[in-house]
């Protein structure tokens, strides 16, 4: 065995030595760009740490190419936008990513500049395949008033602290922290993936006085956003209002529009949103009206939000499902759970756990309650933690369970394992296969007999409420787990979820970053026994 794994390597190692060797012409190399705005300097190459740039001026006159990365150095600040002209290709692309001392915050962005050619963004995408990771944005500014030449749409429709263009396709944006950006991040570039981001704290306008905080903001088709933590993004001010009435609070994790680009490829799956004015928002009418919005694919999120989880103004055939839904909290507008408008649009509601409080209507058909979407509405479970079930004008359809889910803490709800279903769930094993095979924490589906209803699939280590937190606390970055030490622990053990010891770390007093692979579930038990599940 072992002399036929050596023959194998010599074999292939032999075959790139040629291949080469007949190619070398042809090669291109790809370069590093290091840019830091504490010990760069503009007149040196950029190509070392010791020879980093200081400024964006410097970096924006350099043109990329394929395999090319530009990174930031962690601690750095910068506050003017970066445009990405240039494109990668599908093997090599252009990555935007940081370096330095992971104990150092991520390098920051910001601008607080509308104007012409300047909207706002930190960093502006038109190339294609283009990486953006591992980076800070934070504060931007607001929309200011004003005449903007565009190409026909909407000036508000420029902003976004990361912007993917029109132009530009097959980008990646993950693993970045966006804190009080009205707008975190906005796709026009198809083939666009959102992934890993967490998005958080904004309830500023963002322009007055008829439009709250958008975490994403999708304008084209062919968007994937997965994985995404995006929370208390809403604004409340009684001074909110819309054309077609209501008021008084808006924004949203996510929401869908621009009616010139018929969209059927959009998948948002794998989400926690919570406190935030909507999960997912899609509109009907902007430049023009009632666009063609078909075979969305909402699945696997787990949403603790305002107003709605799904307000569907124009769309049909959506995929609803294994959704976990709680719609407990109001405010100055609410529109229920799913308000989905339109004439036998058939969508398709199913799999999912709805909890309410405060009879909260579950099946709302717009605002004026009016149309007859005609909803495919299936084995989902309902259950009225306070007050009643209040079905609306749907539902509640077929294969349904009226009963207490039994999740893991309901009294808390702030981490995703929180919402995973106990042992004895009226839940388990009793959804339809609808094809998928992994659940929100990437379990495998299904886990019995058949897939159970919501986003978590129960099993032994899914069910373990993570501990109420003491004087310390553990919790996730982008990129690591931060643990503020307060109980003086020496070490914290991390396990995988087989229980093998992964790291042994030595603790400072204080705030501890440990670095972790992405999209990892983890259990971390420090000295003292305190000890959380981390994903």
């Amino acid at each position: 065995m072992c002399n036929k794994f050596i023959s194998i390597i010599i074999f292939i190692t032999t075959s790139f030595c040629f291949l080469s060797n007949q190619s070398f012409s042809a090669v291109q190399t790809s370069s590093i760009y290091y840019v830091s705005s504490f010990s760069g300097d503009d007149f040196s190459d950029g190509l070392t740490p010791a020879t980093a740039w200081r400024s964006i001026e410097k970096l924006q006159a350099t043109k990329l190419s394929p395999g090319d990365s530009v990174r930031f150095f962690r601690g750095s600040s910068f506050d003017k936008p970066f445009y990405v002209n240039d494109s990668g290709s599908e093997n090599a692309p252009i990555v935007l990513t940081d370096y330095g001392n992971k104990k150092l915050p991520a390098p920051a962005f910001t601008n607080n500049t509308f104007e012409q050619g300047n909207f706002g963004n930190c960093i502006r995408i038109r190339g294609s395949y283009v990486i953006v990771e591992n980076l800070y944005f934070h504060e931007t500014t607001a929309y200011v008033g004003g005449n903007y030449t565009t190409d026909g749409g909407w000036p508000i429709w420029e902003m976004g602290a990361v912007y993917v263009d029109k132009s530009a396709t097959h980008c990646i944006v993950r693993n970045n922290e966006f804190e009080n950006c009205p707008v975190g991040i906005k796709t026009y570039g198809e083939y666009t993936l959102i992934k890993n981001n967490y998005i958080h704290d904004c309830n500023r306008v963002l322009a007055e006085w008829n439009w709250g905080p958008i975490g994403i903001w999708i304008g084209a088709d062919h968007q994937e956003t997965c994985y995404n933590w995006i929370f208390n993004y809403r604004a409340e001010d009684p001074r909110i209002h819309w054309a077609g009435g209501g008021g008084g609070a808006d924004g949203g994790a996510f929401e869908i529009d621009d009616a010139r680009y018929p969209k059927s490829d959009i998948k948002i799956h794998h989400n926690y949103t919570r406190d935030c004015q909507g999960f997912l928002e899609v509109t009907w009418t902007d430049v023009l009206s009632n666009p063609d919005y078909i075979n969305f694919h909402i699945y696997y999120n787990i949403s603790d939000d305002y107003q709605a989880f799904t307000a569907v103004w124009c769309g049909k055939n959506f995929r609803i499902e294994n959704n976990t839904i709680v719609r407990r909290k109001i405010n100055a507008n609410d529109w229920g759970v799913f308000n989905i408008t339109g004439t036998d649009t058939h969508n398709m509601i199913r799999n999912n756990i709805i909890i309410t409080e405060q009879n909260i209507p579950i099946y709302n058909t717009g605002i004026r309650n009016i149309t007859k979407p005609n909803n495919i509405i299936e084995n989902n479970l309902y259950f009225a933690a306070s007050g009643y079930i209040n079905l609306g004008k749907e539902g509640p359809g077929s294969g349904l369970i009226h009963n207490d889910p039994l999740l893991a803490n309901y009294g808390r709800l702030q981490y995703p394992e929180d919402f995973a279903i106990s042992k004895g769930s009226p839940a388990i094993d009793q959804g339809q296969n609808l094809g998928y095979t992994n659940d929100f924490f990437d379990n495998p589906v299904p886990v019995g007999s058949a897939p159970d209803i919501g986003a978590i699939e129960y099993t032994e280590i899914s069910a373990v409420p993570v501990a109420n937190e003491g004087i310390s606390s553990i919790r996730r970055a982008v990129d690591a787990i931060i643990i503020n030490n307060l109980d003086h622990a020496r070490y914290v053990y991390i396990y995988n979820l087989t229980g093998m010891l992964m790291k042994k770390v030595e603790l400072v007093y204080g705030e501890n970053h440990i670095p972790i692979e992405l999209n990892r579930l983890y259990i971390v038990r420090l000295e003292s026994g305190y000890s959380q599940l981390v994903y």
